[in-house]
């Protein structure tokens, strides 16, 4: 299901579009991970059929510490 989150950031409203079910957000046929826009430009966004991208522990932990091979 498609989850809206309201926050401000240095005065402005925006928006964040998620799926909680793991799945990518879709709109004008572009797959995001998830949206942040700001809440006037209204935009819509639609659950896809594709799931989050994932990567394992090990590459989490590289990403973290800086390794790079």
């Amino acid at each position: 299901m498609i989850v809206q989150e309201h926050y401000e950031l240095n005065g402005i409203e925006f928006t964040r579009t998620f799926s909680d079910a793991g799945k990518c957000v879709t709109r004008d046929g572009e797959e995001y991970e998830e949206a942040n826009d700001p809440t006037e430009y209204g935009r819509v966004y639609t659950e896809s059929e594709n799931d989050l991208p994932s990567i394992s522990a090990e590459e989490a932990l590289d990403i973290i510490t800086g390794v790079v091979e």
